[in-house]
């Protein structure tokens, strides 16, 4: 089993947190650093992984917008008090240290798609709660990447994609409690240094 790691072309398999907080090491403050959202069992027989072999023990969503981030903070507010809260379900979400964030809904148990449908699944799924909930900000291209999507690594910074210059910005996780009670300029100084801290 293995998930893969990017700057953000997948450069690496990694087996365990150890080999991935190398890699992290490697090339943080020098690249975007991302991992693979599911980690894979099996590789194709020309050596590339076999992304229908992900074991689908979470949803993603990615928040996004060029302009203005404090939208997706509205939308990601609307998901958890319209989607997660009535349900009882606590997200792991994070700030990206640019023009997003990221939710994670994990399972208790990998879903047991069969293999076949497993990306049309997903998609379909993520569709239909951005069209219920009206998430403009609920990045479309990840949403058709589905099994195959990449994540920022967490405490990792935010480098310009052209010119790699640094934000000074962390992908950081937060509170709900953050989340729901802080401002756009308080969640960016947060975001100034990595957090090492355990999370509920």
């Amino acid at each position: 089993m293995y998930r893969e790691f990017g700057i953000p072309a997948r450069i690496a398999r990694c087996q365990t947190v150890e080999e991935l907080e190398k890699q992290r090491k490697k090339y943080n403050g020098k690249r975007n650093c991302y991992v693979s959202v599911y980690s894979f069992t099996d590789e194709l027989p020309n050596g590339k992984t076999d992304y229908d072999s992900a074991i689908i023990n979470t949803i993603w969503f990615d928040f996004d917008h060029n302009k203005d981030v404090s939208k997706c903070l509205k939308d990601v507010r609307k998901l958890y008090n319209r989607y997660c809260k009535p349900r009882d379900l606590i997200p792991r979400i994070y700030y990206t240290g640019g023009r997003g964030f990221q939710l994670n809904i994990d399972f208790q148990e990998p879903l047991l798609l069969p293999t076949r449908i497993k990306r049309e699944s997903i998609r379909d799924y993520l569709l239909d709660l951005k069209k219920k909930f009206t998430l403009t900000t609920l990045d479309e291209q990840c949403i058709n990447n589905s099994i195959t999507a990449m994540r920022r690594y967490p405490n990792t910074l935010y480098l310009d994609k052209k010119t790699y210059e640094n934000s000074n910005k962390h992908c950081i996780q937060l509170e709900i409690e953050e989340i729901l009670n802080y401002g756009m300029d308080e969640i960016i100084a947060l975001s100034e240094w990595p957090r090492v801290k355990n999370f509920k």
